[in-house]
């Protein structure tokens, strides 16, 4: 009995020659059918392609069955195949007229085997089927396609890939009439793979792996060929589609090719920037050749955090643009408040250093700023440029305004920055096929750095040198209602040095009716800065001029475009500066400016934060203290929780601490129905699972850390706080909410005490240990001296032991504490109510002077006070 194997296969090289590969892949074996001799390919003897092709339709890519007759004296394997279309490929090859019995076959001891095939080829003869009909013609076979055929996208060719070369170079047997084929090599359109092993090279890395993927999919398999051109070397360029698309495309998306731009004229811009975006999700998500480059981008929790400062690769933001610093390079200000300098990609700019393009420099900037400036954009962050030691790190991006136009095309086609030809590896963006097309179109109509080197009469005169120089211009401006300008620079937030190109003149503007504000205090000072260069940075504004100061500065009014309201009204309500009560007279703003001021210091804003308009506030306060008067309430209590903080949790003995046994029992018994809290927000109450012993208590939540997915929780009937996974959140039903069953657990801080310090470790620790072995689980009574103290605190109490303070009722926890040196009296910033127990402090105090002199606790080596706010 012969062995039978299973296989698939992976080419057919003729009629009675197959390359099978194990049901693995990994192993390659070569079957030739046994006793049979077909037409060769390789010498394109006549029905050759025809009888090959009868195997390759039908087989290729199949899972068949195959077992080996006899082997040769080289040792090759001849055998026969089966599939469950036929039993055997030997007798549908000679039935189909495809191969023919070998003329030594008598030779061979299978007698009646070989009678069968005989009588099986014979009637093929008389059939004249295959290589017996003599009206077939051999194939004519040219080296290279019609010139017709090449330059068209339209122009569809049926091909066969005859062998893959490596991942993106393919032998391709073109079909260009029923008797006409041209075996020729084709570059794949649009990409390069990594180089395959040789004989004489090893391979790069993936380089392998892009051929077999490539064979996978292709080898001998039929496909349309779309002739785009040639390269330099003469080599034929084509798009290849298979019946499940452009192969291209899939090399791209698995990250086993890159965009060669040399053939983007060939390709054209559409299917080139579909490529771009292949190859940059495939860069993005770190893809096998982009393994490395995955690798060394900065870490980042999500493209759509919340922290725009971190323009990270790939990243999308929203930004206002606040500086113009050339016509690819801008500042950006941040939803956050802060500014980030970006760079536009691909686009260079007019420099000053190369003497064609300096020209343009001024002209290629006011364009960009004109376009920009102030403009809410969409920015997407393409790359980041390395810093060294000339540059610092930069981000490169794409910016589009709110119609959508994108920016680096628009100035691009404007003539006002050229297109960056990027080396190898180098990020481009999706759409650089399309910068150059435009860029070709911007020096066609010579445009910007294209064309005419413009005159040099853009200079502007200074016309606030000195005092001298500018009383002349003031007839000139004061008798104007509004002059148009550009804001160049802002000193301050009343100084501005102003652009008017069509006056030929440069001056600066001093706000008029404003007090001198550089001695303020420097956050009120840097805040009204970062208010104007926000507003007038770069801007176009309206001026009004009325007076000069005595160093030739303009005094008057500043207004952004279809404003009547001068910027002074602004700073004004905002309290970032103060009227100059002498000036008001000259500027027409008087009263609205006063007007301003007045609501800046009913809202006690800005410098006037402090302002006391009123004596009768002061003596509300002081009838509030004289009101004030202190109402012990003795409390029967346990104490269920010490915190990290020093605070306590106590259990009121009443009745409503009665019916927490048997709440607890049913909220257990119910929660394992309570729905799952996938999105926790802070303050939020829920039912969470405590780690002791993996119950649900109601809980608060008082922080959540998404990139953790933690939440740290304070259980609510026992007053424990910990940090939890998300998982172990709940959703608490009504039945179990806080309005029908209130909180057991209330948290209290020790009337006068405070903790040692924390930068004393070790004595802080002590401190609560010491409170938890006096008072965790036991029995006391509270006697609340004040409720709700501070937030998150309901109440100021002395802690008392039943068992003592019917012995010595002046003895507490709060004097022991003291006493024993782990618990510091209270010495300032103390509230109303506070003040109103100076005996209790001079008591505790006498105790904390006694332990000091001993040196007892967290006294042993001395003061552990100092600066501490005690």
């Amino acid at each position: 009995m012969v062995q039978v194997f299973f296989a698939k296969v992976k080419s057919v090289l003729s009629a009675d020659t197959l390359i099978l590969t194990s049901p693995t892949g990994n192993q390659e074996r070569t079957l030739s059918l046994a006793y049979l001799q077909s037409p060769r390919l390789q010498s394109n003897e006549k029905y050759a392609f025809e009888a090959r092709e009868l195997l390759r339709t039908l087989l290729v890519g199949k899972q068949v069955k195959f077992w080996v007759l006899y082997k040769n004296s080289s040792n090759r394997d001849f055998g026969d195949i089966s599939t469950p279309i036929f039993p055997s490929l030997i007798k549908y090859v000679l039935s189909k007229g495809a191969a023919k019995i070998k003329d030594n076959a008598n030779s061979f001891d299978d007698e009646e085997d070989l009678e069968n095939f005989k009588k099986i080829q014979k009637e093929a003869e008389i059939e004249k089927i295959g290589i017996w009909n003599p009206s077939y013609k051999k194939l004519e076979i040219i080296d290279k396609p019609p010139s017709s055929f090449i330059g068209s996208n339209s122009i569809e060719i049926n091909s066969i890939v005859e062998k893959v070369l490596s991942g993106d170079r393919l032998l391709i047997r073109l079909l260009l009439s029923s008797n006409q084929h041209s075996i020729v090599p084709i570059l794949i359109a649009g990409i390069k793979t990594p180089r395959s092993s040789s004989n004489d090279e090893p391979a790069e890395e993936y380089g392998d792996e892009a051929k077999s993927f490539v064979e996978n999919r292709l080898l001998l398999r039929s496909v349309k060929v779309h002739l785009l051109g040639e390269s330099l070397t003469g080599v034929l360029v084509g798009n290849i589609i298979h019946p499940n698309g452009n192969i291209a495309d899939n090399l791209l998306q698995d990250g086993y090719a890159e965009v060669v731009d040399w053939q983007s004229s060939l390709i054209g811009v559409k299917e080139m920037t579909k490529f771009r975006k292949e190859e940059k999700e495939a860069r993005n998500s770190g893809q096998r050749i982009w393994k490395k480059f995955a690798a060394s981008r900065p870490a980042t929790n999500s493209s759509n955090t919340d922290n725009d400062s971190d323009l990270t690769i790939g990243k999308r933001i929203d930004a206002v643009v606040s500086r113009v610093i050339s016509s690819d390079t801008i500042s950006l200000r941040l939803k956050n408040d802060k500014d980030v300098t970006v760079q536009l990609i691909s686009l260079r700019a007019p420099r000053q250093s190369d003497p064609t393009t300096s020209p343009f420099v001024a002209a290629a900037k006011e364009y960009t700023r004109h376009k920009l400036i102030g403009k809410h954009v969409d920015v997407v962050v393409e790359s980041i440029r390395e810093g060294n030691e000339q540059f610092e790190e930069r981000p490169q991006v794409t910016i589009r305004t709110s119609d959508g136009k994108n920016i680096n095309e628009d100035i691009v086609a404007n003539g006002y920055a050229s297109v960056i030809r990027h080396r190898r590896g180098e990020v481009k963006p999706d759409y650089w096929d399309g910068l150059i097309e435009i860029e070709s179109m911007a020096t066609k109509g010579k445009k910007g750095i294209h064309g005419k080197v413009p005159s040099s009469s853009g200079n502007l005169v200074d016309a606030s040198e000195n005092a001298m120089r500018a009383k002349p211009y003031l007839f000139s401006f004061q008798n104007r209602n509004k002059i148009s300008g550009v804001v160049d620079h802002v000193i301050s937030s009343t100084r501005f040095r102003i652009n008017i190109p069509k006056e030929g003149v440069r001056l600066i503007l001093v706000l008029g009716g404003l007090a001198n504000t550089s001695k303020r205090d420097d956050e009120i000072v840097k805040k009204s800065l970062d208010l104007a260069n926000k507003k007038f940075y770069q801007r176009d504004v309206n001026i009004e001029i009325y007076g000069v100061d005595k160093v030739g500065g303009f005094i008057g009014n500043i207004f952004l475009p279809n404003s009547n309201v001068p910027f002074q009204v602004t700073l004004l309500k905002d309290g970032l500066v103060e009227i100059h009560e002498r000036s008001l007279a000259e500027t027409k703003y008087g009263t609205q400016l006063k007007s301003a001021q007045n609501e800046a210091k009913e809202k006690k804003v800005g410098i006037w934060e402090n302002y006391d308009p009123s004596i009768e506030a002061a003596a509300e306060i002081t009838t509030q203290m004289e009101n004030l008067r202190i109402e012990r309430k003795y409390l029967d209590a346990e104490v269920c929780e010490v915190l990290d903080n020093g605070l306590i949790a106590l259990h009121i003995l009443d009745s409503e601490k009665a019916k927490l046994k048997s709440f607890m029992q049913r909220l257990h018994s119910a929660s394992s129905s309570f729905p799952i809290n996938s999105s926790p927000k802070r303050n939020e109450v829920v039912a969470a699972k405590l780690k002791d012993n993996g119950k649900f208590y109601r809980a608060k939540i008082l922080e959540v850390n998404r990139n953790e997915r933690t939440v740290k929780v304070q259980h609510l009937d026992y007053g424990t706080i910990e940090k939890i996974s998300v998982s172990n959140i709940r959703t608490l039903p009504a039945e179990f909410s806080i309005s029908n069953f209130k909180p057991q657990a209330h948290i209290a801080q020790l009337s006068l005490i405070n903790m040692p310090p924390k930068n004393q470790e070790d004595y802080f620790k002590e401190a609560i240990y010491f409170l938890e072995d006096n008072l965790l689980d036991s029995q006391v009574i509270a006697c609340v001296t004040y409720t709700n103290p501070k937030p998150d605190v309901e109440f100021d109490v002395e802690i008392y032991h039943p068992d003592v303070i019917s012995k010595d009722p002046s003895k507490s926890v709060n004097k022991d504490m003291v006493s024993q040196g782990w618990g510091l009296v209270k010495k300032k910033n103390f509230s109303q109510f506070e003040l109103l127990l100076k005996k209790e402090q001079d008591d505790l105090l006498a105790l904390e002077n006694e332990a000091k002199s001993l040196h007892i606790g967290c006294w042993e080596f001395g003061d552990v006070e100092g600066d501490e706010d005690f």
